[in-house]
């Protein structure tokens, strides 16, 4: 297991700095400031990220929050999608790093089919065959007719391209088990098996969903854990599904994101458990 820190262009004080020096990777979030579902720029704050943290090997770039879902970017512009690819590519052979970009999907696979998506983004993921760059797409929770699945990886072992793996969202987890009222070690051990999580899933956001909930109110999705034992009980089932070496991201919100303090705390735990 590898623990990287989830960062922004927000200012954050010294002990979350000194988090950032031990990474060997990290997830940088950007905002909606151009607009849904336009370009922004995100090679600006690669640069300054390996700079500033010349011990990186490897950066994460998460697009703006919502109205970003791979499906939105293609069918709005499908040259902002290449020009994301050629970008990264470039970047990892500039900065001799690793580059992923994370995107989300509302459409279940059989959308992907349907439409002719997949043989798309097939064609693109051509671009940087054999380059240091990974399309992630991560899972949700308020999927368009998703089934007994997990869509988003269900989607990657389609593609099947090494270019392209899937994110574990666990707080996503969380909410979906909540909404249907669904034992949770039963959804996922239905939903996930072993085989398919060791070859395409590459990393997971890693985060507590409290009080049974994690959809209707935002202070109870991807918070900190309340204990230690809590965040091993986490790790054991993605552990047990083949998931316990992958790229951890602590995606924890919190009230203050200046001292990142539940980020940090998530970060020490995670540390301390049993692999």
């Amino acid at each position: 297991m590898k623990i990287y820190p989830k960062a922004s262009a927000q200012v954050y004080g010294e002990e979350f700095k000194e988090e950032l020096q031990k990474a060997e990777g990290v997830e940088l979030q950007f905002f909606d400031e151009n607009g849904i579902m336009n370009r922004f720029n995100f090679e600006d704050e690669v640069r300054k990220y390996k700079a500033l943290y010349p011990q990186l090997k490897e950066i994460i770039v998460h697009p703006p929050l919502s109205n970003y879902n791979i499906e939105h970017i293609f069918f709005k512009d499908e040259e902002i999608f290449k020009e994301q690819l050629l970008k990264m590519k470039e970047l990892t052979e500039e900065l001799d790093i690793d580059m992923d970009f994370v995107y989300h999907t509302y459409w279940p696979v059989r959308q992907f089919v349907a439409s002719g998506f997949a043989d798309r983004i097939k064609n693109q993921i051509k671009l940087i065959e054999g380059a240091r760059v990974t399309i992630l797409i991560e899972n949700l929770f308020m999927m368009l007719d998703e089934k007994d699945e997990c869509a988003a990886l269900e989607v990657c072992k389609l593609i099947d391209s090494p270019n392209v793996r899937c994110c574990i969202d666990t707080t996503h987890m969380h909410c979906k088990a909540n909404i249907y009222r669904r034992d949770f070690l039963e959804m996922v051990n239905s939903e996930l098996n072993k085989e398919d999580c060791e070859k395409y899933v590459k990393q997971i956001h890693f985060a507590a969903t409290l009080n049974n909930d994690g959809f209707l109110s935002k202070k109870n999705h991807g918070r900190v854990h309340e204990c230690i034992e809590n965040v091993q009980e986490e790790y054991d089932w993605l552990k047990n599904l083949g998931m316990g070496d992958k790229n951890f991201i602590t995606e924890v919100g919190e009230e203050d994101y200046y001292s990142r303090a539940d980020q940090i705390k998530e970060i020490n735990m995670l540390g301390e458990i049993t692999t």
